[in-house]
């Protein structure tokens, strides 16, 4: 894969297009200054991926670096970006947030937790973590700054994640993206 650069620049991110994608590459991986937010960085997309829909350039993979936020992922897709890789989810899980289809949940919150004795992190969660420990056990270790929660609440974001692009790839397949 090539590094499309280019910042927020038309100008240089159209160069950077035309440059690499006139070379052998297998995909492209769109990197660099992405703008401050979601909210920019879909704008930066509506007017660079229609570049990627020309000759040779449709069929090969795009993938966007270090982006995998929830909002962006779902503004990303419909504009044809492939793949996503970032730290989001891990980093959330060492800082004490869990990802929930209810929204995030975080863990170091108050004592609230600590009373949640039977509650999963989510219900619809089918990862080890939310099968066989509940809120008030994750908060413990937490609290107790037990390296295992870190890896709990790591399993679980992964899962949430892995589960997220599973429904986005069957709205794909549905014709619903």
């Amino acid at each position: 894969y090539c590094v499309v650069h280019g910042g927020v620049d038309i100008e240089l991110r159209t160069h950077s297009v035309d440059y690499l994608t006139s070379l052998p590459f297998d995909g492209y991986a769109i990197g660099g200054s992405l703008g401050k937010n979601s909210e920019e960085l879909i704008e930066l997309l509506d007017w660079m991926m229609p570049m990627f829909e020309e000759g040779h350039k449709k069929n090969k993979p795009r993938h966007l670096l270090g982006i995998a936020d929830e909002e962006s992922i779902v503004g990303a897709i419909p504009h044809g970006i492939d793949t996503f890789d970032s730290c989001y989810p891990t980093r959330l899980a060492r800082h004490g947030t869990l990802l929930t289809r209810n929204g995030k949940v975080n863990i170091k919150s108050g004592v609230k937790h600590s009373k949640s004795y039977g509650i999963p992190i989510d219900d619809e969660c089918n990862c080890p973590t939310c099968q066989h420990y509940d809120r008030s056990y994750l908060w413990h270790l937490f609290k107790a700054k037990e390296p295992l929660f870190i890896q709990l609440a790591t399993v679980h974001n992964i899962q949430y994640m892995n589960d997220m692009m599973a429904q986005r790839r069957q709205e794909i397949l549905d014709g619903k993206i």
